[in-house]
C-alpha cells in the first residue's frame, strides 16, 4: 500500500462561482503512478464546497438558482456570509473516486468540481491523497 499526497491550489470569484478541478485531478492521479486505489480530495474551508456532476451550461445554471434560493439579503446570526456557509454545506468538504489503472473512475458526465460561496475571491488548496497500490 502506498499513500501519494499532493495540493492544487484553485483561485475563486467573490460570490458565487464555480471551477472544474476534473483535469487537474486526472493528471496528478496519473502522474502519482499509483495503479489501483482510491484518490481523496479534501477542501478546507467553510464557505466552498466540492460537487461530483455533469459540466452542463443549463444545469450550472439551475444549481446556481437553487443556491440562491438561500437569500443573501436576508437577516441572519452570523452577518456578514452566513449565506455562504448555508450553501456551501449543501455540498461536501471531501469526495473518494476509485482508481484504475491510473485513471480516476469517473462516470462518462461527472466533473469534479470546486463551488465558491464566499463575499471574496478566494485561493483554495485543495489536498489529494491518492491511496493503494
Amino acid at each position: 500500500m502506498v499513500l501519494f499526497r499532493d495540493t492544487i491550489e484553485v483561485e475563486t470569484k467573490n460570490g458565487m462561482s464555480f471551477v472544474d478541478i476534473t483535469d487537474q485531478v486526472v493528471k496528478l492521479v496519473y502522474d502519482c503512478k499509483i495503479e489501483e486505489g482510491i484518490c481523496n480530495i479534501f477542501l478546507p474551508g467553510t464557505t466552498a464546497g466540492l460537487m461530483v456532476n455533469e459540466n452542463d451550461r443549463m444545469l450550472i445554471e439551475d444549481f446556481k438558482r437553487f443556491f440562491r434560493t438561500i437569500d443573501e439579503k436576508k437577516l441572519y446570526s452570523h452577518p456578514s456570509n452566513a449565506f455562504s456557509h448555508l450553501r456551501a454545506n449543501l455540498l461536501r468538504a471531501e469526495v473518494t473516486i476509485p482508481v484504475s489503472n491510473r485513471k480516476l473512475l469517473l462516470g462518462k458526465w461527472q466533473s469534479i468540481f470546486v463551488w465558491e460561496f464566499d463575499v471574496e475571491p478566494r485561493k483554495r488548496e485543495l489536498i489529494i491523497s491518492v491511496v493503494g497500490d
